[in-house]
């Protein structure tokens, strides 16, 4: 390491431009939308859905953003019912958030009625 001098070439010290490609003009994402005093952006298509931390969570494509801007989102957060169900049309296996209700509502047998039945 002794060796090695801290000098590099000039070049390497001059501004990168600011587009290398002149007269082209980079169109800017869309602003947030206000809903309810809060930003909010446009959901343009919901990719895929997985469970972390015990919560779902669904990866976002953003409307007028590339795709390094999507994003994981918890399921709460999401506000895009049109784009959920097509969502769950494309994908009818994918993860999905059981709402307490509806959980609650559901019978369960006890493994140990059913074994005693067999039994008998």
């Amino acid at each position: 390491m002794c060796r090695l001098h801290p000098v590099f070439n000039v070049v390497k010290l001059t501004l990168a431009p600011t587009d290398p490609i002149v007269g082209r003009h980079l169109k800017l994402p869309p602003p947030p939308e206000l809903v309810e005093g809060e930003e909010e952006y446009l959901v343009e298509e919901i990719l895929d859905s997985k469970m972390f931390r015990g919560r779902l969570c669904f990866l976002i494509k953003w409307e007028g953003y590339g795709v390094e801007h999507n994003t994981w989102e918890y399921a709460v957060d999401v506000h895009a019912h049109k784009r959920l169900a097509e969502f769950y049309r494309k994908h009818p296996a994918a993860p999905r958030q059981i709402r307490g209700v509806i959980f609650s509502s559901i019978s369960f047998r006890s493994v140990t009625t059913c074994f005693d039945s067999k039994q008998s």
